[in-house]
């Protein structure tokens, strides 16, 4: 299962996203598994072996439509596993920066990245996030 945000040949993807039940059930945090892919510009990178809390993705897509309703200004995913960041900075017209920094190979690459976007394209992130 994925969930990209694409515009402007720029994306941030979320692939390979496993939820494990048990372990949410269990309150285990670590919960979800799944990859974080990036491209700004002319570079890329790929977060690999990312983790995060089922509930706490819950509450970051909720986050997400009160920002495209210009009810919240900024929201961030910060998966708990390494600290890979993507932060969602929305202004008064509806333009959208994307920004964080992920890291492959455990920390001996980082990718520090930013694009700008606006809110048209995230109903069908926000969509592809709800069906993971």
């Amino acid at each position: 299962m994925e969930a990209r945000l694409e515009y402007c040949g720029n994306y941030v993807e979320i692939t390979d996203f496993h939820h494990f039940v048990d372990d949410e059930k269990n309150g285990n945090p670590y919960n979800c598994a799944f990859d974080i892919k990036v491209r700004s510009g002319m570079f890329s990178g790929l977060a690999d072996g990312c983790e995060y809390d089922y509930k706490e993705l819950q509450k970051f897509i909720e986050a997400l439509e009160e920002m495209i309703l210009f009810k919240r200004k900024e929201t961030a995913f910060i998966e708990i596993g390494y600290g890979n960041k993507i932060v969602f900075e929305c202004d008064r017209t509806g333009h959208i920066k994307v920004s964080g920094d992920i890291q492959g190979d455990v920390g001996s690459h980082i990718l520090k990245f930013e694009f700008m976007t606006d809110q048209t394209v995230f109903p069908k992130f926000i969509k592809e996030l709800k069906s993971l």
